[in-house]
């Protein structure tokens, strides 16, 4: 059964499950898929499907077949995400590909001398260049590593060619897939950066729960999503509140080590594929702009934007959309 894509007969499984006292050995496979399903409503998409108490009722099923039958445990399962263990340090490890710095620019002229230089580098003179204009999440950079279509392993920026290995922590939030499909598109190993970020509104309210517990306020969502990265029990990290937004796919090799990125042909169809495979991205039709005065426009919109959104933004980034 295509569960992501048939919802009414995945209401129906999940009343199903709802009702049942035990689970088989068949029906366990199922019910993971179902539960990942609704993480990704809930956490990804914001659309959740179901309450949280029965999203919990189907997750204890789940952890009591698999207590019981520890064999039948899948890596992928949402029992899996937070751990007990206590983090006694973070290790550094060194990314795939460099993670380095943006150029900054604060106005339509230099935004237009970036187009020029473009055009130098790639000896285009006589077309417009499309960009891909996107907000600059204000959080804690992230580089995320998937092999094998699993999630092996998780970084700070650190220094750009090294980090802190934070793979417990990443791994309890929801709004990660533990498993995504990029064997689909022929990638074996891809490194994916992302921003973890806290919403607003959450940001908020764990401030309010503080104040009445009499701990000390966070300053601000910045600050609270960057020690909730370091954090030395990932459950602690879970309860900040934490969404990983991808942003791209720096790093992609099929299993004989060959780039996998010249075949997505640009930075748009890297986002959509991000999309489909369920992770957190930031996406808009207008995003993708057909020339340098158009992505000026665009940045303008998000300054304009920037107060209503709801997670914390410090500009907005613009890419050359083509990879090639």
């Amino acid at each position: 059964m295509d569960i992501k894509n048939n919802q009414k007969q995945l209401l129906e499984r999940t009343k199903n499950f709802l009702i049942k006292e035990q689970i088989t050995a068949e029906e366990y496979n199922e019910l993971v898929d179902i539960l990942q399903f609704h993480e990704r409503k809930y956490y990804v998409e914001s659309e959740p499907i179901i309450s949280d108490q029965d999203f919990d009722l189907l997750f204890v099923k789940l952890k009591n077949y698999e207590l019981e039958k520890p064999v039948a445990l899948r890596l992928d399962s949402p029992t899996q995400r937070v751990s007990s263990d206590l983090n006694a340090d973070f290790p550094s490890v060194t990314h795939l590909n460099p993670m380095l710095s943006l150029a900054n620019s604060y106005n339509a002229d230099d935004l237009a001398d970036f187009d020029t230089q473009v055009k130098k580098m790639t000896n285009i003179s006589d077309q417009a260049i499309a960009y891909f204009v996107e907000p600059k999440y204000d959080g804690g950079s992230v580089a995320v590593v998937y092999e094998n279509d699993h999630l092996v392993r998780a970084a700070t920026r650190g220094n750009g060619a090294e980090g802190e290995d934070i793979t417990t922590n990443i791994r309890a939030l929801p709004s990660v897939p533990l498993k995504a499909a990029f064997s689909k598109y022929n990638i074996y190993k891809a490194e994916l950066r992302g921003e973890a970020v806290i919403a607003k509104t959450f940001f908020h309210k764990m401030n309010e729960l503080r104040a009445q517990e009499g701990l000390a306020v966070f300053a601000n969502p910045r600050n609270a999503a960057t020690g909730g990265l370091r954090m030395k029990n990932p459950n602690e990290t879970r309860e900040r509140g934490l969404e990983l937004f991808i942003f791209q796919l720096a790093f992609a090799v099929d299993k004989e080590g060959k780039d996998r990125l010249p075949h997505l042909k640009s930075h748009l169809k890297s986002i959509e594929i991000l999309m489909e495979l369920g992770f957190k991205v930031s996406f808009r039709k207008e995003q993708i702009c057909k020339n340098i005065q158009s992505a000026a426009k665009a940045c303008a919109r998000w300054e304009k934007d920037r107060g209503a959104f709801n997670y914390e933004i410090d500009g907005a980034v613009v890419k050359v959309d083509n990879l090639a």
